[in-house]
């Protein structure tokens, strides 16, 4: 598997739907475009192939500048990840590992392909980073930070007053990016909300007319920083329902669980129903220790929340909750 590296804009690309982009690009490509002012801004899109808000954003970008006959404010180097997997609309295809998982090292192709990435991105000044992601479940849009320094909070808060800070998992682009320039993740809505694009698409705007980001302390009150101190991760292989009245299953969630996405959680909140007395949730902190006596009970078959907590990601989507997790637990934190 190589990465693909082109410095110019290919043929057709403003035009081309996400799950045709395999037919303009070979794979995994580095996209380096000149414009005014450097270093550039790095842009990583589609590592999930069934998020294409970032895709369609960029799209409008290119078109909006091209239209004009004029260069981008900034340079732009922009990474687009599973162009096989945009192909059906899948996050990732059976054979492959997830491209937001692989950013630590490891003996894939694929960690190779992303080692040969960040080694240039290593060697070259960067702007910042941006990362654009859709959820799977309802969420509002939001910015998350690996690194709570001034010019990490300031890009995030281009992008929403609400930021998650996050140290786990460690495989994901953001953290490897953390240690070469100020850098986000964007969580955009819903794959296909057009509001999604319209926000990405000014969000970058917004980004590419910078001079530099700002590095003083943000207001403690402004944005409302939230702390994800741990993941619900569900066993192996189990079977899953979403409502009460399914009984053919190990785990059931119930209907409006999305609905508490950034909706603090009060003690004893019900989550749904464990069938099977013999697997068990597992909530994992940032540590990677199981700690969930400390989080949730089991009573009567209902799972219930033991303390007040903020999800976030919470998806009624099965198969994301299989192949990556049911959810985030948070709490708010305060800026000094």
């Amino acid at each position: 598997m190589n990465l693909h590296i082109i410095d110019e804009i290919p043929n057709h690309l403003r035009e081309v739907a996400p799950a045709e982009l395999h037919q303009v690009l070979p794979g995994p490509t580095l996209l380096r475009i000149r414009g005014e002012k450097e270093p550039p801004l790095f842009i990583c899109t589609l590592l999930h192939g069934d998020e294409p808000t970032g895709f369609l954003a960029v799209q409008q970008l290119l078109n909006r500048y091209t239209q004009q006959d004029k260069p981008l404010p900034r340079s732009v180097w922009l990474f687009l990840g599973n162009v096989a997997a945009a192909r059906d609309n899948l996050r990732h295809l059976p054979d492959q590992p997830d491209y937001n998982r692989i950013w630590k090292g490891g003996p894939l192709p694929e960690h190779r392909l992303v080692e040969e990435l960040l080694a240039i991105l290593k060697s070259n000044k960067l702007f910042a980073g941006v990362d654009i992601h859709n959820t799977s479940g309802q969420n509002p849009h939001y910015a998350c930070v690996n690194k709570l320094d001034g010019p990490f909070i300031n890009l995030g808060k281009l992008f929403s007053p609400m930021i998650v800070y996050f140290t786990r998992p460690e495989e994901v682009i953001s953290r490897a990016l953390a240690d070469i320039c100020p850098a986000i993740t964007v969580e955009s809505g819903q794959a296909r909300d057009p509001f999604g694009v319209d926000h990405v698409l000014d969000f970058l705007e917004q980004c590419l007319a910078l001079d530099a980001i700002p590095t003083n302390a943000s207001n403690p009150t402004e944005p409302r920083v939230y702390h994800s101190i741990a993941r619900i991760e569900v066993p192996d292989n189990c079977r899953i329902g979403i409502g009460e009245t399914c009984r053919k299953t190990d785990f059931n969630f119930i209907e409006n669980l999305e609905l508490m996405n950034f909706v603090e959680q009060a003690e004893n909140t019900l989550v749904g129903w464990r069938r099977n007395p013999d697997l068990k949730l597992a909530v994992v902190d940032e540590q990677g220790q199981d700690v969930s006596e400390n989080f949730i009970s089991y009573t009567n078959e209902e799972i219930r929340l033991i303390r007040s907590v903020v999800p976030s990601m919470l998806t009624t989507f099965i198969p994301n909750v299989m192949d990556d997790c049911l959810g985030y637990l948070m709490q708010r934190y305060a800026l000094e």
